[in-house]
């Protein structure tokens, strides 16, 4: 998705234990979200403590099988759009409009990963038909 630099120093401490919970992790959510957070950091874009925490305990999650690369797109989806509000109200505009543009993003890419991804049940053979 995006290059990842691995001498990337970076600005925000949140983005930054984003970074380290990445690390060596194989699935696509993590690869994804460690391109995107390297970006944002580069662009000084900052994330809320609630949305840092959620993003770190979807990457173990969706590493360790517990959650579905779906379910974490759309935990990440209504979490963006929550900070976005925020952000507005207190006049952020800029860091709101990033937030909503990550929910818009999340939601897209969770609908279209569930077109193809398994669940962390099917994963285990556990068939839906």
């Amino acid at each position: 998705m995006f290059k990842v630099n691995g001498n990337h120093s970076f600005f925000n401490p949140s983005r930054k234990q984003i970074d380290q919970t990445t690390q060596g992790k194989t699935s696509v959510y993590s690869q994804q979200v460690e391109g995107m957070n390297q970006l944002l950091d580069k662009k000084h874009i900052g994330i809320s403590d609630r949305s840092r925490d959620s993003v770190i305990d979807n990457v173990n999650k969706v590493e360790r099988g517990e959650r579905s690369e779906v379910n974490a797109h759309q935990r990440e989806a209504l979490n963006f759009g929550r900070d976005a509000f925020q952000s507005a109200r207190n006049g952020n505009y800029k860091q709101a409009s990033v937030e909503a543009f990550g929910s818009g993003l999340n939601a897209a890419g969770s609908l279209f990963k569930s077109t193809y991804t398994e669940t962390p049940h099917e994963k285990q053979g556990n068939s839906p038909w």
